[in-house]
């Protein structure tokens, strides 16, 4: 997934922080985003939704695919510690945890890690990796359920949280494997080293958490229904269109043929010159 290099802010506002452009609908500061959820903070050149205290870094933006590539966090629990683990994220608006491109994964012995979440409906996943002893482990950098499993997740959740079933613990194989670990992550993104079971390794190794994909859309809304509010439809460019978005409920904007740039904007949508 990548930047459109022709993407643009509205005008006015600020374009880049560091590395990464901010096309409208999103923007950085009052007047500068479509609405709740699109506004974005830049801190220390890192990108986060609303602000940092969201912990919810943007790595990149896909304007065409209705798409962001964010962190999301991990959560452990660990023999001897009887806080219950958990890590939970709440979506804006129009924002949803994409179910084609990520996978809940864990990570341990006698885990039984479970995301739930909310889209019409509460949602539950559910994913168990088991190893009786350290030789069980499964060294290959496969999730294949000895010592690590992966498993697809819900469409259109809205929040999600990940907890751990108390039944099953580290209790038996704490020597080797004191703590479990479970998180959605980009799919395919994610390679099972044996070497995390021990110490703190994969929480050291990720400690600014995993990348993971939302989907986004302009409105959730068909564009039938869309384009009889002139007042709150997003495809504002003269040469632009609504398309049904490919991954979400709900509607995106696109360049027609012919033109490009960014179909959110008034004049944003350019035609190609040969």
């Amino acid at each position: 997934m990548s930047s459109n290099s022709s993407t643009m802010a509205k005008p006015g506002c600020r374009e880049t922080c560091g590395d990464l452009s901010i096309p409208y609908p999103f923007g950085i500061g009052p007047g500068c985003f479509y609405g709740p959820g699109f506004d974005v903070s830049c801190e220390d050149n890192q990108t986060f939704m609303h602000n940092s205290s969201s912990r919810v870094e943007i790595y990149n933006i896909s304007l065409l695919g209705g798409q962001a590539r964010v962190n999301t966090l991990i959560a452990s629990k660990c023999y001897g510690n009887d806080t219950s683990g958990w890590a939970s994220t709440q979506t804006a608006q129009f924002f949803t945890l994409s179910s084609k491109a990520n996978k809940l994964t864990a990570v341990g012995c006698n885990t039984l890690a479970f995301l739930g979440g909310y889209n019409e409906y509460r949602a539950e996943t559910g994913c168990f990796s088991m190893c009786l002893n350290k030789q069980s482990v499964d060294h290959s950098s496969q999730c294949s359920g000895m010592g690590c499993c992966q498993t697809s997740i819900a469409p259109n959740l809205t929040s999600f949280n990940i907890t751990f079933d108390e039944r099953y613990n580290n209790s038996d194989v704490h020597e080797f494997n004191q703590c479990s670990y479970a998180f959605v992550a980009e799919q395919d993104w994610f390679r099972f080293e044996a070497s995390y079971l021990e110490d703190n390794k994969l929480i050291e190794k990720y400690k600014d958490g995993v990348p993971a994909v939302l989907d986004w859309v302009a409105g959730r809304t068909s564009c039938d229904e869309a384009e009889k509010n002139m007042s709150s439809y997003a495809c504002i460019s003269e040469n632009s269109k609504c398309i049904k978005s490919p991954n979400a409920t709900g509607y995106l904007c696109s360049c027609k043929k012919g033109f490009s740039g960014n179909p959110y904007l008034k004049d944003g949508c350019q035609a190609l010159h040969f």
